[in-house]
Formats: C-alpha cells, sequence, structure tokens
C-alpha cells in the first residue's frame, strides 16, 4: 500500500519543487503594464509610456576591480579603573576582483573571520554585499586596478522619471534597467 502512495508522492513533491516561484512583477506606474528588470528602454517605453523626464550620465565599470574597504568600528575603553574612553577598531577587508574577502584585518592583525559588526560573523570568502549588510556602508573604499589592466571602461547611465505619485525612477545602465527607486 505504501509503495502505491510513493508513486504519488514522489512525482507530485518532485514537480512542486523543480517548479519555479513567481517573483514580483513590475508595473508601470501609468497603466500597470508588466515589465522587468533587464528589459531595454524601447521595452518600457513601449510598456510604460514615455517617461516624464529623463537624465543621462556615464559612471566607470570598477565593480571587478579589487577593493579595499576600511570601517572604524566604535568601542569604549577602560582607562583606569574609574574612567574610559571612546575609541574605534580600524578594520580593513581587501576583496578580489571577483568580490570576495581575501584579507581581513582588526587593528592590523589579520584574522579570517571577525564578528566586529553588530555581532555578525564576516569571514574571508564573503561577497561585498553580505560585508556591506553585515556593517554597513565603510568609510573608505579604496579601488586600485591591477598595473598590467587596461581602464575600466564608461557605462551610459540613463534615469526615467515618471512623475506619479510617488515618483518613480528606472535606472538603466547600457540600456538594460538594472534598478528602480
Amino acid at each position: 500500500m505504501l509503495k502505491k502512495y510513493l508513486y504519488f508522492i514522489i512525482p507530485t513533491l518532485s514537480a512542486y519543487l523543480l517548479t519555479p516561484s513567481i517573483c514580483v512583477a513590475l508595473l508601470c506606474p501609468t497603466n500597470f503594464n508588466q515589465f522587468d528588470l533587464g528589459d531595454s528602454m524601447d521595452q518600457v517605453i513601449q510598456q510604460c509610456g514615455k517617461p516624464d523626464s529623463q537624465n543621462e550620465s556615464t559612471k566607470k565599470d570598477d565593480a571587478n576591480i579589487p577593493q579595499e574597504w576600511t570601517y572604524l568600528v566604535p568601542q569604549t575603553v577602560a582607562t583606569s579603573t574609574a574612567y574610559s574612553t571612546q575609541g574605534t577598531l580600524k578594520t580593513t577587508l581587501i576583496f578580489d576582483k571577483d568580490g570576495k574577502a581575501m584579507n581581513i584585518s582588526v587593528n592590523g592583525i589579520g584574522v579570517g573571520e571577525s564578528s566586529i559588526c553588530n555581532n555578525i560573523s564576516i569571514q574571508l570568502g564573503d561577497t561585498r554585499d553580505k560585508v556591506e549588510k553585515a556593517c554597513g556602508k565603510p568609510v573608505t573604499i579604496v579601488k586600485q586596478p591591477p598595473p598590467d589592466s587596461k581602464p575600466p571602461a564608461d557605462i551610459k547611465v540613463t534615469e526615467f522619471i515618471y512623475n506619479t505619485n510617488p515618483p518613480l525612477h528606472l535606472i538603466f545602465e547600457d540600456g538594460k534597467l538594472k534598478e528602480t527607486k
């Protein structure tokens, strides 16, 4: 009897687990047509109509450049039995070109892992996104391309603004929708 149910349950469960989940759709503020991240500017205009205004700029494509992030983490230091003062621990992370932490140091001492940021563990191999979620924005970011590499390319950034309530800002990089605000 159990065998009979397994023939039914296993394929049904497999189909359920392997079916992709439905993503949240992005809707045009003017007519509620759907558009997606990655769509071209023409596709968005076709779905949503022309924006009320548009801004253009450029930025450097430096996402794949090694980076050094520095944090100054507050700490209380006892100066004597009756007094204490506020100080900081300088925490530095170095990320490789793929955005993975390859060095962590706290006050100049190399560590493989630290929970100095809000008691959330960061460790070698973590991504920049994970570190930023744990520690927030760094005080400084130094980006240094390798000496034998060519300079980062410029990326064309276009912002569509729809003056709805609330306003919708669509950010395109090289003609593809990257984010909404």
